[in-house]
């Protein structure tokens, strides 16, 4: 079967294709272009980084439960098992082409890469920061990462064209997405972008083999009354690499929900005992007999919940579907998407809700987001009042482009684990300015 082979006919040489043109390659490397990008995003510092950024729970609050690191791995997983799954089933995917298995995994890794300390409170509160400045957002964040700030200066990581569209998951500028700057819920919240505007030039090489009609295919955006463009597509790997993590959001982050009695094992038990008895789909059958004799004074409860979560996400991944959509003679990294049954569609929603509304929004985690957002408006304001507190390759950076203030200290900041940004916090202001 052929996943990672030089001559899958499914990725044209455009889509092997880096930006900045480097001497050939050793002939003792034997990797393909793909798994070289994939060596590169796991050996950056901005990968390591998400050991120690949060992914719905605090990295204090234990240490079993996930964090943005151990969530980009286990969403790496499910969208390997996702591809692994179509290349076997799709009737699409003819012989001798396939989703590469390598570039899938590695946009995986990658795509949380722009995450600030804090997740999207951090997020917020960056974004309040960079008013007038160009605002920040954490998808915009992660294109920046891999085409200037990680691997050599203003290069990146110099990563294929097929794995930055993979990681595009909002295909327009910042600037352009926020349509009305001045409607109050723009003060507040980032719209959802993929590039900022300092970083055009990458988007456009991104874009550039691809016709008008291609081009315009993919940026469209949905016609709406709210301040904010939003894009209607993303390529065929970010789809899938999209639908992976929204999967591992309704079941692994449940799972360690479940662990910490935020959410009661009743409470999943319901949600599939409404919909597993009228689905089709023996994984979650399987799932809802192990919930119903599951219970947290059980010794090997943790054993049992897992094998739950298990089935959960076997029926997701053994039952997505690949589709058409727009012009035959577009490109496949346009012509296709992945998407789930609308019945399973519905049950990813109702777990992820359930996310939210006990986890979320519980009192603890909210206490959580209001330290976040504390600590990064304060990190700012102290940066961009002295920039001594910057590091000597970011002074360096503002000698040269004094106009660039804002972002260079945006880019520190939001490069920062939680607990460094919390050190950081109390270097500053001491231990005795309560956060």
């Amino acid at each position: 079967m052929l996943f990672n082979k030089g001559e899958n006919g499914f990725y044209r040489k455009e889509d092997r294709e880096r930006r900045i043109a480097h001497r050939p390659r050793s002939e003792r490397d034997l990797r393909d272009p793909f798994e070289r990008d994939h060596g590169r995003i796991v050996h950056s510092a901005a990968f390591r980084r998400l050991q120690s950024k949060k992914q719905v729970l605090g990295t204090d609050r234990g240490d079993f439960h996930r964090t943005r690191l151990t969530h980009s791995m286990e969403v790496a997983q499910i969208a390997r098992g996702i591809a692994l799954s179509l290349n076997l089933r799709s009737p699409l995917l003819p012989e001798g082409g396939k989703i590469d298995i390598s570039l899938v995994e590695a946009a995986a890794l990658a795509h949380d890469l722009g995450h600030p300390p804090f997740g999207h409170e951090g997020e917020r509160a960056l974004h309040r920061c960079m008013s007038g400045e160009g605002g920040f957002e954490g998808n915009a964040q992660t294109f920046r990462i891999l085409t200037r700030l990680e691997g050599k200066k203003g290069e990146g990581l110099n990563l294929t064209r097929a794995l930055l569209l993979s990681v595009m998951k909002y295909p327009i500028l910042l600037e352009k997405a926020l349509r009305d700057p001045g409607h109050p819920q723009a003060a507040d919240s980032p719209p959802k972008a993929s590039i900022y505007s300092d970083d055009l030039e990458a988007f456009q090489w991104v874009l550039d083999p691809f016709t008008v009609e291609e081009i315009r295919f993919f940026t469209e955006t949905e016609p709406e009354a709210s301040p904010f463009l939003r894009t209607c597509r993303k390529s065929l790997e970010c789809s899938l690499i999209d639908l992976a993590d929204d999967i591992a959001y309704a079941t692994h982050d449940l799972e360690d929900a479940v662990n910490f009695r935020l959410v009661e094992v009743e409470e999943l038990r319901g949600i599939l005992e409404g919909a597993a008895p009228t689905l089709p789909y023996e994984e979650l059958q399987q799932a809802l007999a192990l919930a119903r004799n599951l219970h947290p004074r059980q010794e090997d409860f943790k054993y049992g919940l897992k094998q739950v979560v298990a089935n959960l996400i076997s029926a997701f991944v053994n039952h997505t579907d690949l589709v058409k959509q727009g012009d035959p003679a577009y490109s496949p990294r346009f012509l296709y998407r992945v998407v789930l049954p609308e019945e399973l569609e519905q049950l990813n929603r109702a777990l992820k809700e359930t996310v939210r509304n006990r986890v979320i929004d519980s009192p603890d985690v909210q206490a959580l987001a209001f330290k976040g957002d504390r600590v990064v408006r304060l990190l700012f304001d102290a940066m961009m009042d002295e920039e001594k507190l910057l590091p000597e390759n970011d002074r360096k950076s503002l000698e040269h482009a004094p106009e660039q203030r804002a972002r260079i200290v945006c880019d520190y900041i939001a490069g920062m684990t939680d607990p460094f940004a919390e050190r950081m916090y109390r270097r500053l202001y001491g231990s005795g300015r309560e956060l």
